[in-house]
C-alpha cells in the first residue's frame, strides 16, 4: 500500500487570496481535508468533489470533536495511503497545535509536512491599519495565548516581563479574559492610558475594530458585543491606525454576498474591491447535491458570512430555491439576507417563493448599481 502524508496548511486568516500558493495546491490535490471553523469555508469549493471533508470547528464551550479525535483521523485516513490536509485557520504553528499533531505523526512513522500561513495577529492589525512594527513606534512585538489559564482562572503569563519588555503585544484567544488582560498589564508597570485595539473575524468583510486604551476596553467591548475569534493588540503603534485604516471604511465593507452563477467578469473582483466579501460559484446551479458544495452553505451561513444574495435572473432564483429544498436548509435561515435581484421579473420570480426583494436593479447589473442598491443613500462614484 501506498505511504499517505498528512499535509498541515495554513489557511490564512479569512480573506480567500491570503493562502499560499501551495497550500492551495495541495488543498486541490487532497483526498481527506480536516477543517476549522476559522478556515473560510468558501476555500473548500477548491477541493476535488469527491474530497472527504471532516468539520472539526471548536467554539467556546462546543468541540464538534476532541483533540483526540481529531488525531485518530489523521492517523486512519494517512495509514489508507490516503492524501490528508489538516487545514487551519492562520498559520498552524501558532496556537495551532500543529506540535502536538506532527508529533504524533512522527510517532506512528506517518510521512508530513507543515505548510505555514498568513497568521491572524499579523493580517487583522495591518487590515485594521496597525503596523505590528514602526522605526519610531515598536521595536518588538510578542504573540501571546489568552486562552491557556492557571488554577485561578488568569491567562498563564508571565505579566511583568510581558509589560516591560516589548512594545507591542498580540493576545490570541483573550476575549474572555479582556478585563484581567487590561488589569494585569497596568498593575505590572503598563499606563492605564496605553491604546489597545481589538480586531474581531480579522480580514474578512465583516472585520470589526474597537479601540480604546487599558482602563476603557473592556467596557468598549461589552458595549459592542465583541466576541471570539478576535485578537487583541496594546501599544503605542496602534495611534498609526487613524491614518493607515485602508481596509474597513469601503462602500461594501460588512457585506458578504452570494452570487448563485459563475459568471467570469472584472465586476465580481470590483465588487471585492469596493470591500465586499464575494462568494460566486454554480453550487447552487447543480442538479443534485455534491456533498461538498453542502457543507460549504452550511459553514457559510452558521457563522454568518453570508448577508446578502444577489440573483441575476429568474433561472438564478429558480435554481436557488431548488437547491436550498434539497440541501435541508430551511426558509427560515434565509430570513435575515438582503435580496437583491437584477430585473423585474427576477424580482417577481422571488415573491413567488414566498420573500421580497430589497432592492430591484432595472438597469444593466454594474458595480455602481449594486453598491447604490446596497447604499441607496450614497450617490457616489465608484472609482474603476
Amino acid at each position: 500500500m501506498n505511504q499517505g502524508c498528512v499535509y498541515f496548511v495554513g489557511a490564512g486568516p479569512g480573506d480567500l487570496e491570503l493562502i499560499t500558493v501551495k497550500g492551495l495546491r495541495l488543498l486541490q490535490k487532497a483526498d481527506v481535508i480536516v477543517f476549522d471553523r476559522l478556515v473560510n469555508p468558501f476555500l473548500l469549493t477548491e477541493t476535488n468533489k469527491k474530497a472527504k471533508l471532516i468539520y472539526c470547528g471548536k467554539q467556546p464551550c462546543k468541540h464538534t470533536l476532541r483533540q483526540e479525535d481529531i488525531q485518530k483521523e489523521l492517523l486512519i485516513h494517512a495509514k489508507k495511503g490516503l492524501k490528508v490536509v489538516r487545514l487551519k485557520g492562520g498559520d498552524p504553528s501558532i496556537f495551532g497545535r500543529v506540535g502536538e499533531e506532527a508529533e504524533l505523526c512522527a510517532r506512528h512513522q506517518i510521512n508530513y509536512e507543515v505548510i505555514p500561513g498568513i497568521t491572524s495577529g499579523s493580517a487583522a492589525s495591518i487590515y485594521s491599519g496597525v503596523p505590528l512594527t514602526h522605526r519610531h513606534l515598536s521595536g518588538s512585538f510578542a504573540t501571546v495565548t489568552g486562552h491557556t489559564c492557571t488554577k485561578d482562572g488568569k491567562p498563564a503569563v508571565n505579566w511583568e516581563a510581558l509589560a516591560k519588555s516589548v512594545d507591542t503585544i498580540v493576545f490570541y484567544m483573550g476575549i474572555k479574559h479582556l478585563r484581567t488582560i487590561s488589569e494585569e498589564l497596568t498593575e505590572h508597570g503598563m499606563s492605564k492610558d496605553t491604546p489597545i485595539l481589538i480586531v474581531q473575524w480579522g480580514t474578512y468583510s465583516k472585520q470589526r475594530s474597537v479601540e480604546g486604551t487599558l482602563s476603557t476596553i473592556a467596557n468598549q467591548a461589552t458595549l459592542m458585543g465583541i466576541e471570539n475569534p478576535a485578537i487583541i493588540i496594546v501599544g503605542n503603534v496602534i495611534q498609526m491606525r487613524s491614518k493607515l485604516n485602508w481596509f474597513e471604511n469601503k462602500p461594501l465593507s460588512g457585506r458578504g454576498i452570494l452570487i448563485p452563477t459563475n459568471d467570469a467578469s472584472d465586476e465580481m473582483d470590483q465588487l471585492k474591491g469596493q470591500g465586499a466579501d464575494i462568494c460566486q460559484y454554480p453550487f447552487l446551479n447543480q442538479s443534485s447535491i455534491i456533498k461538498r458544495d453542502q457543507v460549504v452553505l452550511t459553514r457559510l451561513f452558521e457563522d454568518k458570512h453570508i448577508n446578502t444574495i444577489l440573483l441575476k435572473s429568474v433561472q438564478d432564483c429558480l435554481e436557488f430555491f431548488e437547491y436550498i429544498d434539497l440541501s435541508g436548509i430551511t426558509k427560515d435561515q434565509l430570513n435575515d439576507f438582503t435580496w437583491i435581484c437584477n430585473g423585474l421579473e427576477t424580482s417577481l420570480s422571488l415573491a413567488a417563493h414566498g420573500v421580497e426583494a430589497n432592492q430591484t436593479i432595472n438597469d444593466v447589473l454594474t458595480v455602481q448599481s449594486v453598491v447604490e442598491a446596497l447604499l441607496p443613500q450614497v450617490g457616489q462614484v465608484i472609482q474603476q
